[in-house]
């Protein structure tokens, strides 16, 4: 039964390449952009897309093109929408209903700064909030810019490949294929201790 669905999945992806590429940029862009990000869970969707696609034999490097494109968009998008309306914002759904949310990111940006920008990709919430608050603490395009698009060539490869490593796993482990599912399984090991460990290191500073 699971594996028809995944064989389903894998199918769809491979029949529709270019549906997959529009879903992991789009998933991109919604995973950072203000009240989108917090709702919709982009990543688990772009990893999911990317590992289907890796399965079916799909080349990365145009979902990791765009996953980086996608994931400066969508923090730009935020910073624009924080730099227009400052005034405003705070005293809007969700932001008036949960003040914590802005409360925290505040205190994120006036502790980092421009680092604030890259360092909240790696964190729920932050991630879509801080970029806010950015715009509307009149932070210089061009810094935020320079951060956005920094932090992006991390964000991605740390979600694209991992994501691979599973989709290569799964495709290894329906065809009996142990030895490769050992050493694709060790790799994604790998990735995902040192994407938990980056992850806690950028929780920590934003407690």
């Amino acid at each position: 039964m699971i594996w028809s669905w995944v064989d389903s999945v894998i199918g769809l992806v491979a029949q529709h390449p270019s549906w997959a590429l529009a879903i992991v940029f789009a998933a991109a862009i919604i995973e950072a952009v203000a009240v989108l990000g917090i709702i919709v869970p982009g990543t688990p969707i772009l990893m999911a897309v990317t590992g289907a696609a890796a399965a079916a034999g799909q080349p990365m490097l145009p979902f990791l093109g765009l996953a980086i494109v996608g994931a400066v968009i969508g923090d730009f998008v935020s910073y624009s929408v924080g730099a227009r309306y400052a005034s405003t914002l705070r005293t809007v759904w969700p932001f008036s209903r949960w003040p914590e949310l802005m409360s925290r990111a505040d205190w994120f940006f006036d502790r980092y700064g421009v680092a604030s920008v890259a360092l909240c990709r790696f964190v729920p919430i932050l991630r879509s909030t801080v970029p806010l608050v950015a715009g509307m603490a009149g932070m210089q395009r061009r810094r935020f810019l320079l951060a956005n698009v920094a932090s992006a060539f991390v964000w991605a490869p740390a979600h694209v490949y991992p994501a691979q490593f599973a989709g290569l796993m799964l495709d290894a482990l329906r065809e009996g294929n142990w030895i490769a599912v050992s050493v694709w399984g060790g790799m994604l090991a790998v990735c995902c201790v040192g994407a938990y460990a980056l992850h806690r290191l950028v929780a920590a500073k934003a407690r």
